[in-house]
Parts: C-alpha cells; sequence; structure tokens
C-alpha cells in the first residue's frame, strides 16, 4: 500500500470511527486489519473527534424538545434557551450545501449501519458482496460530500 493508498485509509476509517461504527466493521469495509485501526485511534485521538461529531441537528432537536419537556413537567432544563436559540441559529446560518451534506451524511451513516447489519447477517459470497458494494458506494458517497462542502 502507498503512503497516499494509506493516509485515505486513514481518513475513511476515522470518518467511519466518528460516526459511531466499531473498529470490526470498520475491519470489515476498508479491508484494514483491527489491531491496526486500534494503533490508529490511539495515535490520532479519534475519541475526541468522535466526541465532537455526535452534536449533529438531531442532537439539537432533541436538547430543544428535552427543554420543552421538562418546561412542560415543572422542572428546571438542563439548559438555558438563549443557549439552545444560539445553537439553532449557528446551524440556521449554515449554508444549503452544508446542511445538505450534515443530513445527507446522517442517512448515509444509518445506511451504513443497515448494510453492515445486512453482511453481518449472511455468509461467504453474500456477505462479501454486501460489503463490496459499502465500499464501493463510500467512494462515491466521499466525493460527493466533498464537492457539497468545497463549495463555500
Amino acid at each position: 500500500m502507498t503512503a497516499a493508498q494509506s493516509d485515505y485509509k486513514k481518513l475513511q476509517a476515522k470518518d467511519l470511527f466518528v460516526k459511531g461504527f466499531s473498529l470490526t466493521n470498520i475491519s470489515e469495509i476498508l479491508g484494514v486489519g483491527v489491531k491496526t485501526l486500534g494503533n490508529w485511534r490511539e495515535l490520532h485521538c479519534w475519541d475526541n473527534e468522535k466526541e465532537l461529531f455526535a452534536i449533529r441537528p438531531s442532537e439539537i432537536k432533541k436538547l430543544i424538545l428535552q427543554y420543552v419537556l421538562d418546561i412542560r413537567d415543572g422542572k428546571k432544563p438542563a439548559h438555558k434557551a438563549d443557549d439552545l436559540a444560539k445553537i439553532s441559529a449557528a446551524f440556521d446560518r449554515m449554508d444549503d450545501d452544508r446542511k445538505k451534506a450534515v443530513h445527507t451524511m446522517e442517512s448515509f451513516d444509518s445506511f451504513s449501519q443497515f448494510m453492515v447489519v445486512q453482511a453481518g447477517n449472511n455468509t461467504g459470497k453474500k456477505r462479501d458482496e454486501i460489503l463490496e458494494l459499502l465500499q464501493t458506494i463510500r467512494i462515491h458517497f466521499d466525493k460527493y460530500i466533498n464537492e457539497l462542502v468545497s463549495n463555500d
């Protein structure tokens, strides 16, 4: 594997890890050993990035809905309304291509999880075909997302 290929695999692996995939699933998707992935995770502090990436539009929505439930139930909300409003406003100010990229990534993550489960429910050639298909789609998906976010 060339240095460029290795770097690309590291970026893909980190991206999948940050999005919630297990090292075992990433290994199956990318064809990289679990031990190697674990070393990359430690060396490049993927766990920190995973925490930051966890905040998505759906998380913002959950925070706001929890705030409303707390008020309705007479509880003291965990967050200030002003803070939630600022977070929502910041997301709304994102350009449309960035919003589309965020929503698309969430949808693709769900689809990828579905495909990994499908692969896990199969064996042999069928399992390999599903994982190979996911690898192929992932390359094109990454290009699409990069195009969306580079349109600034």
